[in-house]
């Protein structure tokens, strides 16, 4: 994969891959938790990058980063600066995670890499519910059988799907060893559900739930359009996002999320 090189006012290694993470997102300047209860997770998560790149690497006096020289990876901000779960709490705690496969190659599966970043950021063993979102329903195989293989370890408790209709959920269940737990269909969709999917859920034990996210989270023109802002890549250079993980941190006794944010992952190509 080819390197770039990023402005010298920057003093940053050539990178090959760039790691962000957006941190809480609840906790940005006029965040309205009513109203942005079915805001679009790509508007949200360009917010969320944009206030990561300003923080880290032009609000502070030196940018807060990590750099792997063995794998060429550039993490913003540095994760040793995060609030992490105390161990004391997890009892209390329901970590909830979504990935968006934006590299849609069969042959590979972003599985372990996700489930590594968000274990690392939050400071947890295992997930609650792991989701994944996916354009291409026929690619999902071998990343069903990570999850799988996870969900033996107890790695992550319960598997979702997004956006599955009646045919392919059907189909897919019939192939797998683990069901999903749920499956999450879009808020458009919320009151014309078809009668069809809702038996097969039944049926399978498949909770049905809603959200507002779009499966394309973040393309490569946004992405690459945004680091270019802040400095950290030229224009002529491009970013192609791999993958996107949403996650949430609800306390139960509290009845809130407590912690909500994004994880991205991109390749740089000159």
């Amino acid at each position: 994969m080819p390197a770039q090189h990023i402005p010298n006012k920057l003093d940053i290694p050539t990178f090959d891959q760039i790691i962000l993470y957006t941190g809480n997102v609840l906790h940005s300047v006029g965040y309205d938790h009513q109203a942005k209860l079915w805001k679009k997770s790509n508007r949200e998560l360009i917010e969320g990058i944009t206030s990561t790149l300003y923080g880290s690497l032009q609000e502070s006096p030196s940018p807060s980063l990590l750099y792997n020289n063995d794998t060429r990876q550039l993490e913003v901000p540095n994760l040793n600066l995060s609030n992490r779960i105390h161990p004391d709490d997890r009892k209390h705690v329901e970590v909830t995670a979504k990935l968006f496969y934006l590299d849609q190659s069969p042959s590979i599966s972003h599985i372990n890499q996700a489930i590594h970043h968000l274990q690392r950021l939050l400071n947890v063993e295992s997930i609650d519910t792991f989701i994944v979102s996916m354009d291409n329903k026929d690619l999902i195989g071998k990343v069903w059988q990570d999850l799988e293989l996870h969900h033996e370890r107890g790695t992550i408790h319960k598997l979702g799907v997004s956006d599955f209709d009646h045919r392919t959920l059907n189909q897919f269940i019939n192939n797998i060893k683990v069901k999903p737990y749920l499956n999450q269909v879009h808020v458009d969709q919320c009151c014309s559900l078809p009668a069809d999917l809702i038996q097969l859920g039944k049926k399978n034990g498949i909770e049905l739930t809603y959200n507002g996210d779009i499966t394309e989270i973040i393309t490569a023109d946004t992405l690459s359009s945004l680091m270019s802002e802040h400095g950290l890549i030229t224009m002529d250079t491009q970013v192609t996002p791999r993958w996107v993980l949403k996650y949430d941190v609800f306390y139960q006794y509290r009845s809130v999320v407590a912690d909500k944010g994004y994880i991205v992952v991109g390749d740089v190509k000159a």
